[in-house]
């Protein structure tokens, strides 16, 4: 299994389309973020191994709310097998071990936010599964109008994601909210070649005649725009993480 978000693929294979997906979002404190790569890369593996913890990604993020934050996302087939995975890591005392050796004597993680989701109808993959996709990915919790989510995915098949693709960005996920803070919305991953990549594809999103053009005829048949406000992050993979298009999802 790979070392959550390591260079095995085999894993995502098994999985097949995973149905319940978990992110979780941990703030940092002050000068700590190699500690927890290093938790994540050095220490963990062999425990996630051992307990079926499938970890498919993980990430630093550059920018957003609560930085730094690290991020990771985990897969499950279900509900169960994510409470018997984690009941089964949490009784096991080398995590405790591992817990207080990498601590040493300060807690690294501040703050913790975790959210629920299950892939949208709308992902629909642009490379490989098996795909490494480096550069800059960029996480995007996105508010979605009261009782629109049907035209909000309309929205984003036939107008949004083909708009981030003609702009050079790759979509690696859709997800609803399933659990979490803000269940009114809908999560998606990008991945851009760079930090300029990003800014200039941001730059031309903003102008795009056909987006301009689907908001303003929301406001006019709904009056307000399906997508609302959003929180965005900015992330680079972590060191020794090979982020794979799929996301633990076959083909």
């Amino acid at each position: 299994m790979p070392p959550c978000g390591g260079t095995d693929g085999a894993r995502g294979a098994f999985y097949g389309r995973a149905m319940i997906y978990e992110l979780r979002l941990y703030s940092v404190a002050p000068a700590r973020m190699a500690d927890v790569h290093s938790r994540f890369s050095d220490h963990l593996p062999a425990m996630f191994a051992r307990h079926g913890v499938n970890c498919v990604a993980r990430w630093s993020a550059l920018a957003g709310p609560d930085a730094p934050r690290f991020v990771y996302l985990l897969a499950y087939r279900d509900y169960a097998e994510r409470e018997a995975t984690w009941a089964a890591f949490y009784q096991d005392p080398e995590w405790l071990r591992i817990r207080t050796e990498t601590n040493a004597g300060h807690e690294m993680v501040e703050r913790h936010d975790l959210f629920f989701m299950k892939p949208n109808a709308a992902w629909q993959p642009d490379a490989s599964p098996e795909d490494v996709v480096g550069g800059l990915h960029e996480l995007v919790q996105q508010e979605v109008a009261p009782g629109r989510n049907g035209d909000a995915n309309r929205f984003l098949v036939e107008t949004w994601l083909p708009a981030l693709r003609e702009v050079g960005a790759r979509v690696l996920g859709v997800f609803d909210m399933a659990a979490g803070a803000g269940m009114q919305k809908i999560v998606l991953l990008y991945g851009w070649a760079d930090a300029a990549a990003w800014h200039a594809g941001r730059v031309r999103l903003d102008a795009h005649a056909g987006v301009r053009a689907a908001l303003v005829e929301q406001r006019e048949r709904l009056g307000t725009t399906v997508v609302q406000r959003a929180e965005i992050n900015l992330l680079a993979p972590a060191p020794g993480a090979a982020i794979r298009a799929g996301l633990g999802r076959s083909a």
